[in-house]
């Protein structure tokens, strides 16, 4: 089988659910996640950065990122990309 040479140009990323702001649909996001695993990507409107991740569960993830308490101590380790970025 012959390979198409413009597979890697059309090889375009379509996400399935996208949300215009993580602060506004926050209880959105929860309830969408609930019991689900997955890649996502956050997107930084300000800089144009993005990050990539993935998690065995969504929910447990995100709550992580909305917790100014668990922010402020992983920020302290100074271990995690994301965590600064946030």
């Amino acid at each position: 089988m012959k390979e198409n040479n413009n597979m890697k140009e059309n090889n375009i990323i379509v996400p399935i659910v996208s949300y215009s702001n993580a602060g506004k649909d926050k209880h959105i996001i929860y309830k969408d996640n609930k019991n689900k695993s997955g890649i996502y990507r956050w997107n930084n409107l300000v800089t144009g950065k993005s990050y990539v991740g993935s998690a065995k569960s969504l929910n447990n993830r995100f709550s992580i990122y909305y917790s100014n308490k668990c922010l402020k101590y992983r920020l302290n380790q100074g271990s995690s990309i994301i965590i600064s970025a946030l």
